[in-house]
């Protein structure tokens, strides 16, 4: 389903219980709670079930194109030979949307290159990132971490040619997302989390737009005044 139908599915469903006056209702506002109990959901299923794997409905593919820059560690590196190793660095040229932390971190399914055949990176915390690809049996491997809103990869001797790779990602806010259309794009999300969507909507934020009956005990028009 894409954003506009659960948007109207939920907006219909406000309306025929007579919940709120449509008329204060912003179909915006409605987007914005949408987007909000898709994260909550998200947190509370890596809460609930730490080792489980999420849907992958709930998530988006990126293509991220980056820039290769050499850095020499003057053989100060940790764990570095004699000899002055290189390492090149991999950065984002932009940066990316805002990723969603788990409990781990960032929900990062997987980092690849475009043709997706070639082996994944290998993601990894940004702090242990300096560390990594020190080992006998690592060396080779390609690390991936993300910082401050762009993507860092570390390699020793292998990055092909690589311009672009695919981040595939649960993303804060799926509308982020470079060429996202409310009314055409498919929205990142499964059926059990758009009945939590509609439930949670319906039961706590548009509780905020509850019509109220006015009150005609305190109504003072009908007062008389005392000249």
């Amino acid at each position: 389903m894409t954003l506009n139908e659960i948007s109207f599915m939920c907006l219909e469903m406000l309306r025929a219980g007579h919940v709120v006056d449509d008329e204060r209702l912003d179909l915006r506002l409605i987007k914005d709670w949408i987007d909000l109990k898709r994260s909550q959901y998200i947190k509370n299923q890596l809460t609930q079930n730490p080792n489980s794997r999420l849907n992958l409905n709930l998530y988006q593919s990126i293509n991220v194109v980056v820039a290769v820059g050499n850095v020499t560690d003057n053989a100060d590196y940790p764990y570095a030979n004699d000899t002055t190793q290189l390492y090149k660095i991999v950065e984002s040229v932009s940066s990316i949307p805002a990723v969603l932390e788990g409990r781990n971190g960032p929900i990062i399914y997987s980092l690849e290159s475009q043709d997706k055949m070639k082996l994944p990176f290998q993601f990894v915390d940004y702090d242990y990132m300096r560390f990594a690809g020190n080992g006998k049996f690592n060396t080779n491997l390609i690390f991936g971490s993300l910082r401050d809103n762009k993507l860092y990869f570390k390699y020793n001797t292998y990055f092909d040619t690589y311009t672009t790779v695919v981040l595939k990602a649960v993303f804060e806010n799926p509308r982020d997302i470079t060429g996202f259309n409310d009314n055409t794009t498919e929205y990142p999300a499964n059926a059990g989390l758009i009945e939590y969507i509609k439930n949670g909507i319906l039961d706590a934020d548009a509780k905020l737009f509850i019509i109220n009956p006015s009150d005609e005990i305190n109504d003072a028009s009908g007062d008389i005044k005392n000249n």
